[in-house]
């Protein structure tokens, strides 16, 4: 009888036990994991390229070849080659919310990083479910598309299939040089991101997904890729909408972003090329393109982030990517077919805004951000008791704030669709007190992903916040519009009425926060 139970109990915890997670993709079978006793069905570091290594460093990324049967694909891969700051900067946070920078655990990298991640709740070919793609951000410069914020098992739920995928940077993904020749010559984080997408059209299917019904997702630069990759003959049709997250609205008539760096040219990208070169070589004589290929990936990159320790990595006019500036594109391009949500955080730039703040500093910023209205521009924040307020009113409104209105308006005016947030949520605590805290860049990724990370404050209001805004976000990716019945409506923006959903304590429609310094921008870009 004893034996006869043992092997009843056998027989029902092997039958009871779910199966790993199969796809068969391009001949190769992938093996995934369940996430934490869940549906959701997790494929983590799928290969879409070839590694961009040797050979292949600074040139178009080439589609993966499986040379298996079977992959699994179970773990993340390591994350393109980068400098610490972004995984320093979680480290920052954690102490402020009273926790030990180990909290945050190391970062690995490699030159060898184009993969993809998948999470979906069903692996059914036919059930044709919404695709989000999440590019992420860091300036083009840093990055990984498995920040823990990142990680797409809690959105899957609301019965989407979730794709992240990463693409080089920095001086391996936006960077050129004289010897590069050919249609391909910049831009190679850009052409792995279409790459990726790509792969998604071709293969999401068997994951559960419609290829026809893709919504691309980003924060900051991959917002601002996003927005380039929308006029981009390439990438046409491998993506039908997108939601852009503190977009920095890259392409504009200036010379330089809001962060006061200029933007890249191919002249720029070459002659950056040139002089790594020559700060490589061991000679008069800079090195050859091929030479550069055989300099080892770390010597790459730190010689590279000591000698352009501020250069932003924005996409340059290559003439085949991208034709001409993003931003002419959305002056002058009809953009009745686009749907997009965009939006801001309110205190986006106020940890970085320094402590002490004279008058003077404070007009010679406005008029370098709002030339000869200066007056006007600071009366219109002349209610603001601290100085830093100013700053980060003034560099959020010039730099995406209005950028984003205006893109949206001019959608809306083509008689596209768009719809504005402002997302102004602070936790509660004492750590909010700290300037890194409020509602900072990137604040709100954990309640579009509902990946509040177990170190930081988070209240029944802040999941009530994320319910929410993971509904606007999965209803669009479904239907093309954030609403439904059962949670605050949403209304799309238009020029004469600029309305914005407020994602806070409350989740409510409000007039445009800027008018007045959005009103002097358009002017100002006409």
């Amino acid at each position: 009888m004893r034996k006869f139970l043992i092997f009843y109990l056998f027989i029902t915890a092997i039958s009871g036990c779910k199966s790993e997670p199969k796809v068969s993709v391009e001949n190769q079978t992938l093996i995934g994991k369940y996430h934490q006793n869940t549906d959701i069905a997790a494929f983590l570091g799928i290969p879409f390229a070839e590694p961009p290594i040797d050979e292949l460093r600074w040139s178009a990324p080439v589609h993966h070849q499986p040379k298996n049967s079977v992959r699994h694909v179970k773990s993340f891969s390591p994350a393109c080659i980068q400098p610490m700051g972004i995984l320093e900067w979680y480290r920052d946070l954690a102490e402020v919310f009273g926790n030990p920078r180990n909290i945050v655990e190391d970062l690995s990298i490699n030159e060898d990083c184009l993969y993809l991640n998948v999470w979906t709740p069903t692996l059914n070919n036919n059930a044709d479910l919404p695709v989000m793609v999440y590019v992420h951000g860091g300036s083009n410069n840093s990055g990984w598309s498995f920040e823990p914020n990142y990680h797409g098992y809690a959105l899957a739920k609301k019965d989407v299939v979730v794709v992240s995928i990463a693409y080089r940077l920095g001086v391996f993904g936006f960077f050129s040089h004289p010897e590069i020749q050919g249609s391909i010559n910049a831009n190679f984080g850009l052409w792995d991101q279409v790459l990726a997408l790509e792969w998604i059209r071709k293969n999401i299917k068997k994951f559960g997904g419609n290829p026809n019904n893709v919504t691309a997702f980003g924060e900051s630069a991959g917002a601002q890729d996003i927005l380039a990759l929308m006029f981009a003959d390439p990438a046409k049709n491998l993506f039908h909408k997108a939601i852009l997250q503190s977009n920095a609205g890259f392409g504009l008539p200036q010379q330089t972003n809001g962060n006061g760096h200029v933007r890249s040219s191919m002249e720029d990208e070459r002659n950056r090329g040139l002089k790594l070169a020559r700060i490589l070589s061991t000679s008069d004589i800079p090195l050859s393109l091929d030479e550069l290929k055989s300099v080892t990936a770390d010597k790459i990159l730190n010689t590279y982030q000591k000698e352009f320790p501020e250069h932003y990595h924005s996409p340059a006019v290559d003439g085949y990517l991208i034709k001409r500036p993003t931003w002419l594109d959305i002056q002058n391009k009809d953009l009745s077919n686009m749907r997009v949500i965009i939006g801001t955080n309110a205190d986006e730039y106020y940890a970085n805004t320094p402590e002490n703040v004279t008058p003077e500093t404070l007009e010679i910023i406005a008029n370098q951000l709002f030339p000869s209205m200066t007056d006007v521009v600071m009366n219109a924040v002349k209610s603001e008791s601290d100085p830093r307020n100013i700053i980060d009113r003034l560099y959020t409104a010039e730099g995406m704030l209005c950028p984003s209105e205006n893109l949206a308006a001019n959608i809306t005016s083509d008689e596209g669709k768009s719809w504005v947030y402002y997302f102004d949520r602070i936790r509660e605590g004492d750590s909010a007190k700290h300037p890194m805290v409020r509602a900072y860049h990137g604040a709100e990724l954990p309640y579009v992903f509902n990946t509040h990370d177990e170190w930081m404050t988070t209240t029944n209001l802040d999941n009530e916040i994320t319910d929410i805004i993971t509904d606007y976000w999965t209803n669009f990716a479904k239907n093309d519009n954030p609403n439904n019945p059962n949670i605050p409506h949403w209304p799309e923006f238009k020029k004469d009425k600029n309305f914005v959903q407020r994602l806070g304590d409350k989740i409510e429609t409000i007039p445009s926060t800027e008018s007045v310094l959005c009103s002097i921008y358009t002017n100002q870009i006409k």
